[in-house]
């Protein structure tokens, strides 16, 4: 029973967002068949992973799809602050200038310490296109596009 009450508050939530299923797993959410499952009472086994993907967006707080299970209700995520877009690609765009300084710089430098530089680089780089994979299905358009253009230029090598 309880099952069945978690798939009608999850299609019940998408409805309220305007998403398709297809949508929820564009959006980093369970795939199609999962959550055709689930709203569907077919589905008695969400794993944790599969469970926190689709409470982010449905913009649930963790743990929400565990406390309907429990007989509870889900809770509503506080909203975030928007953002603009220049401040969510800041650090990237930090990156890339200081990987620009730093091979301006190396020239002279003794083999080891490029290395290190380099690597330091290269480490920074990595967390700059994993922060913007995650903000990818949050993206409009403009931003989607602005956001491929520096994780190419994060990926360029060095």
């Amino acid at each position: 029973m309880l099952w069945e009450k978690l798939g009608q508050q999850v299609r019940d939530r998408r409805a309220e967002l305007g998403l398709t299923q297809a949508e929820v797993a564009e959006r980093g959410g369970p795939s199609v068949e999962t959550l055709r499952a689930l709203e569907n009472n077919r589905s008695k086994r969400l794993s944790p992973r599969v469970r926190r993907a689709l409470e982010r967006v449905l913009q649930w707080e963790t743990g929400s799809i565990d406390a309907v299970l429990d007989g509870g209700a889900p809770t509503l995520a506080r909203p975030r602050p928007v953002v603009a877009a220049a401040d969510r690609f800041a650090m990237a765009r930090q990156v890339l200038d200081w990987r620009a300084d730093v091979i301006r710089q190396t020239h002279g430098m003794q083999p080891r310490a490029r290395e290190g530089l380099l690597a330091g680089v290269t480490r920074s780089a990595r967390q700059a296109e994993d922060a913007i994979i995650k903000l990818l299905p949050w993206l409009d358009d403009d931003e989607r596009g602005e956001a491929i253009e520096l994780l190419g230029e994060l990926r360029a090598p060095v």
